[in-house]
């Protein structure tokens, strides 16, 4: 498709695109490869984070498949593994999560060290961190000692650094639009400072900011949106700063996800900083109507207004903590409160596409709060995106015009408005 394409703009510098300018980098070494976002790596997205889980727990075969390559590029390769810690990782879920996972693993003939178990036993493990967990009734525990979780900010930084490293130019500029000619063709972006960026071929690694973009770009060319494709979504997260002795002690820990009653979240074993991350696995929305479309989008500040959360909820990461630490987490104080957004999916497929409406315009987003992990990997698939060789039934999963059948995360869907959260 693009193969004689010599100059590459990839749009965003999160997962998505860092990791596509280095597989285009590694590939092309004598393209031309740009990477534009407002800083490089950029703070306000998904992307940036202390830590994120790695693991190939899907019901999902798919995503199973490709999170287990992901997985064997975290453990083996130098620069990836160095940010990856195998910690183990429990899941508390009662939808039936846990055997289909299993039957998946059973299927691939995976190697992952994954069995059912139950509460008591989980009490016993880990110096007895989980005992006054809230397991609500549950008598069977998912835990998979083959999973873990990465050093997120500084595996991103790394990757884009050697991608710097290949030759791709990393421009830090705020993006206010896509440039079309005549025909209707994407030329490039225009940022809001005047600067004019232009390639042979344009990637949309965009995330949250996705939607926006596109109705700022070309608000009369309806074909051109993002409609129901995607939404802007966020979750929120808050970190609690451990003593030298209590850091000692969790360091040990997995992570921890609970998808049960009021405690839906996750913790993460602290990080070199001794801070033990929690995450509220319950997503919002922020509707707003934008150049005639309602459209989801992130608080319409440079940071996203991201580390401003209101009372309801932190009371939310509160309850997340209590239901993983139970009486322990009296002794949490936590700070550093941060909302995370993210673009997600009616069925949290990516969206790894050529624009049906667009010629030289391409997606590579639709995160869904699941893709961090495919940080080793993503730019793979899009490089051969761009090359027309991706495999057809990823395409047809992946593509701009598609049937939303199944889930690959589907917990995550947004059900309510950030200002519902007071």
């Amino acid at each position: 498709m693009t193969t004689s394409h010599s100059s590459y703009l990839i749009v965003g510098a999160g997962v998505f695109g860092a990791s596509t300018a280095l597989h285009l980098a590694k590939k092309y070494p004598s393209a031309k490869i740009t990477l534009v976002d407002r800083t490089i790596p950029c703070q306000a997205g998904a992307s940036w984070d202390w830590s994120k889980v790695v693991r190939a727990d899907y019901t999902n075969i798919s995503y199973m498949k490709l999170a287990l390559e992901a997985m064997d590029v975290w453990r083996t390769d130098p620069m990836y593994k160095q940010f990856y810690h195998e910690s183990g990782l429990i899941w508390v879920d009662d939808k039936g999560f846990a055997r289909t996972v299993i039957e998946n693993y059973n299927h691939l003939k995976a190697n992952e060290k994954v069995r059912m178990t139950n509460p008591e036993e989980i009490g016993k493990l880990y110096d007895g961190m989980f005992d006054n967990a809230e397991y609500n009734g549950l008598t069977e525990i998912l835990i998979n000692e083959s999973s873990g979780w990465v050093d997120a900010s500084k595996a991103l930084e790394k990757v884009i650094e050697t991608a710097a490293a290949a030759g791709v130019e990393c421009v830090e500029g705020e993006v206010a639009c896509l440039e079309f000619a005549h025909g209707g063709s994407c030329l490039g972006v225009q940022c809001i400072s005047g600067k004019r960026l232009s390639a042979d071929s344009i990637v949309l690694a965009t995330g949250a900011g996705t939607a926006k973009l596109l109705a700022d770009s070309a608000p009369d060319r309806a074909e051109l949106q993002a409609g129901n494709r995607l939404v802007a979504a966020a979750i929120f997260t808050g970190m609690a700063k451990l003593g030298t002795k209590q850091a000692e002690k969790f360091k040990t820990g997995p992570v921890f996800l609970h998808a049960v009653g009021q405690s839906q979240g996750a913790s993460f074993p602290p990080n070199a900083e001794r801070e033990l991350k929690f995450a509220r696995d319950l997503s919002f929305k922020n509707t707003v109507e934008h150049l005639g479309q309602l459209i989801s989008m992130p608080p319409a500040e440079p940071d996203y207004a991201q580390w401003k959360l209101s009372q309801g909820m932190k009371n939310e990461l509160n309850l997340v903590c209590a239901g993983i630490f139970g009486k322990e987490a009296q002794d949490f104080h936590l700070e550093n409160y941060r909302i995370c957004w993210d673009a997600i999916t009616p069925n949290q497929d990516f969206l790894i596409s050529a624009h049906s409406h667009c010629e030289n315009l391409f997606m590579a987003t639709g995160g869904s709060f699941h893709a961090w992990k495919f940080l080793p990997i993503l730019g793979k698939y899009v490089v051969e995106l761009l090359e027309g060789r991706l495999d057809p039934k990823l395409a047809k999963k992946w593509a701009w015009n598609r049937d939303d059948n199944g889930s690959a995360h589907k917990g995550l869907v947004p059900h309510r408005e950030m200002r519902d959260i007071s």
